[in-house]
Order: structure tokens, then C-alpha cells, then sequence
């Protein structure tokens, strides 16, 4: 059959000088494999099957969630081998990206971020730390506890940031508060943050009266866009994990917004997911995780940069890669332990939807397909800022032993 080559000539290159062996099973319980599969990939239906011929990602994505493809052994080892084949294969080829045809408007922002961000808090509670922090730790260690390694992560911002007790500080999708409410109580500071998410904007606004920080914090339910029409201005700026949500198109539009809240001297701290090189998008992941996401690559994020010459300088630019995939791996750690809890708020198809994107999320940052940068800039040049020493710190305990030609 013309399906079964196709699926021996995939398992060959997916195999190659590989020690444990990946097979397929046919909907018909046929097993294709060269010797005795380590790891086997389950077809139940000829509809699953053929979906993958046709379109891997959107394919495997949806016959997984769907449970219409199951797997035995390491989800995570599968993955892998196929991120990096896949790479291979975007090497050997002309490749277009293809632009967002939906219409941008504030309010489709909006919708697309509640999609995600306001799914429960209850949910997220369960697979968090206890700042509810929602975007990539430090981690010193592998085995550093999720609490510490984004404590570690805050302070790291704070530093780069130079916070002090006279500053004011803007956080631009501020999620659940944790960087405006930790650096107010830390430092004494104004802080002010923004979000779309109507869930996360209740949470902060709760624990802005918890903590009795009214005089120092506040938080706004609004869109980048309306920044200057708070009237403020800000001696720092910080944007975690926000900048995915923006689109290419609105990336000038963005850096301009800042520009016009941040004092002259002030600091702009970028932390955001992105690419080495202008890429394609997972289409799974748009659809199903994050309507409307876009990852940067390096150079759209500079190309948008360069028009604001002699108004913006370069500080400081830093990798966090490994970082988000042993984020990303606590994380699933974590979800798997309240998965019982999980079952009683969602059904079957939602926890093996979000089991995918955890593990394929972290597995693409294993492989070099996605990065994390920490990006510091200045408004005006800053010649007084202190030289950043690196450390050096040993974190990857497992060899990758996919052979990158």
C-alpha cells in the first residue's frame, strides 16, 4: 500500500542512528517497525491516519487530543524526533510564512487573550507556583523547586531593571500581579499594571487591597494601545511574556507606546518568546492555545527597533532557552499531580489538548525551535549602567542525541 511506504520511508528518517526504535500501529492493529518498537505511535481510525499524511502538525495535534491516536512510551522522546525532523525538512525547502488573514482590532486582542488567560484561576492554581506566574523561571538547577526558580526569575528583572524606591514602574500584561505587587512591597515603588483578562484583573485588584498596597499599586483593564492616555509616566517599563500576543504588524506601534510612557533615561525590559529566524507558526497551537499568537524572531524585533533610531539603545540582550523547557516540564509535573482535580473541571479532550502543549512547548525549546530573550533597552543612551557578569551554570542533564548535520 502506498500509505505504508510513505509511513516506512517517515519511520526510517525519524529512526536514523537512533538506539530506541519508534513504530507505527495501523487502525487495523498492524505494526510497522524495522525491529521491536521502543515507543509506538497507535492509530484507532483511518481518519486520524490519513489526517497525519496530510497534515502532520494539524493532524497529530487534533487525533491526540481527540484520543484517536495513542501513544506507548516517552511522549516527550516522540516529540523530540519529530521536532527535529521537521527542522530538517524546513532546511531542505523554500519556505513562505504565512501571514495572519484575520482582521487586528483591540477587541479581537481581547477576545483571544480571555480565551486563554481566563479559562479559571482555579485551573491555573493547580499547575503554577504560588505567585501564579505564568511565563518562564530561572532555574539554577534542574532540580530547583518552580517557587524559587521564578522568585530567582523576578529578581533577575529587578536587578537588570535597577529598581529603587523612587521609581515607577509599568508591567505590560502583568498577568496575576506578581512582579507590580512583589516589587511595590520590596522596594517601595509605584507600580502599575495592565492586562486584558478580566480574571486576572480581579485577582489583582483583590490582592492590591489584601495587601494593603493602594497608595503604591494599581492595575488597569486595558490595551497597550490606550497607554498614553493614562497620562503617566514611568521611570521603568517591563513586559513579560505579553509581547507573543501582539503581531508583527503592530510591533513599531508598540515600541512607540512605550516610548511615550518612559521618562528619558528610563529602562524597557522585553521578555518574550521568540525565534532565531523568521519561521512558521504552529498552526495546532494558534488555533487551539493562543488564537492570534506570533513569535518573534530576532530580527523582526530589531527591524522594528531600527525606527526609533537614537531613541532607543541596546543594554543588554540574554537566552533563557533551557529555562522555559524545565519551566514547561515542572509545570506538567504539576498539572499531572491534581490531574484528578483537573477531570472534575474539564473533560477528556481539554487535559490531553493541554498535555500536548505542555510537552510539545517545552520539547521545542529543547530543540532550538524556540527561544526565550530577555532584551534591555534604554530611552536615550545610558553610559552609567553597571557591566552585567555572567554565570555560567551547568543545565542540561540528559544528551540530546539527535545528530544535527
Amino acid at each position: 500500500m502506498i500509505k505504508e511506504k510513505i509511513i516506512e520511508k517517515f519511520l526510517s528518517q525519524i529512526n536514523q542512528n537512533q538506539d530506541k526504535i519508534i513504530g507505527i500501529q495501523l487502525p487495523s492493529g498492524k505494526i510497522i517497525s524495522s525491529s521491536k518498537p521502543d515507543y509506538l505511535i497507535k492509530f484507532k481510525t483511518e481518519t486520524a491516519l490519513n489526517n497525519v499524511l496530510k497534515d502532520i502538525e494539524m493532524g497529530f495535534g487534533e487525533g491526540y487530543m481527540n484520543g484517536d491516536i495513542e501513544i506507548e512510551g516517552d511522549l516527550e522522546e516522540i516529540l523530540k524526533r519529530g521536532f527535529y525532523l521537521a527542522n530538517q525538512m524546513e532546511k531542505n525547502k523554500a519556505t513562505t510564512l504565512i501571514k495572519n488573514i484575520f482582521r487586528w482590532s483591540v477587541s479581537r486582542d481581547k477576545e483571544n487573550i480571555q480565551y486563554h488567560y481566563d479559562i479559571g484561576d482555579d485551573f491555573y492554581k493547580l499547575f503554577l507556583d504560588d505567585s501564579m506566574t505564568y511565563s518562564c523561571a530561572f532555574f539554577e538547577s534542574p532540580d530547583m523547586s518552580l517557587e524559587d526558580a521564578q522568585k530567582l526569575k523576578r529578581k533577575i528583572i529587578y536587578d537588570k531593571l535597577q529598581l529603587n524606591e523612587n521609581d515607577t514602574l509599568l508591567d505590560i500584561g502583568c498577568g496575576w500581579g506578581s512582579i507590580i505587587l512583589e516589587s511595590a512591597e520590596r522596594y517601595g515603588l509605584k507600580a502599575v499594571g495592565i492586562t486584558l483578562s478580566e480574571n486576572q484583573y480581579k485577582h489583582v485588584k483583590e490582592e492590591i487591597k489584601n495587601r494593603n498596597l493602594e497608595d503604591r499599586v494599581e492595575v488597569y483593564l486595558m490595551h497597550y494601545t490606550q497607554l498614553p492616555d493614562l497620562n503617566k509616566k514611568f521611570t521603568k517599563v517591563v513586559s513579560v511574556g505579553m509581547f507573543e500576543h501582539v503581531g508583527r504588524e503592530h510591533y513599531r506601534d508598540f515600541f512607540d507606546k512605550v516610548y511615550q510612557v518612559l521618562d528619558k533615561g528610563g529602562l524597557f525590559l522585553l521578555h518574550t518568546i521568540g525565534k532565531m529566524h523568521t519561521d512558521t507558526q504552529s498552526r495546532w497551537i494558534r488555533k487551539y492555545i493562543f488564537p492570534g499568537g506570533y513569535l518573534p524572531s530576532i530580527s523582526e524585533i530589531m527591524d522594528s527597533l531600527c525606527s526609533f533610531q537614537f531613541k532607543y539603545f541596546l543594554v543588554d540582550f540574554d537566552n533563557w532557552r533551557m529555562h522555559y523547557y524545565y519551566t514547561l516540564k515542572k509545570w506538567r509535573e504539576n498539572f499531572w499531580k491534581n490531574i484528578d482535580k483537573i477531570r472534575e473541571m474539564f473533560d477528556e479532550k481539554f487535559i490531553r489538548m493541554w498535555d500536548l502543549y505542555l510537552i510539545a512547548s517545552a520539547v521545542s525549546f529543547w530543540v532550538g525551535s524556540n527561544y526565550v530573550f530577555q532584551i534591555l533597552l534604554s530611552k536615550g543612551v545610558v553610559n552609567d549602567y553597571p557591566v552585567i557578569e555572567r554565570k555560567f551554570i551547568p543545565l542540561a542533564q540528559e544528551k540530546f542525541d539527535l545528530q544535527h548535520n
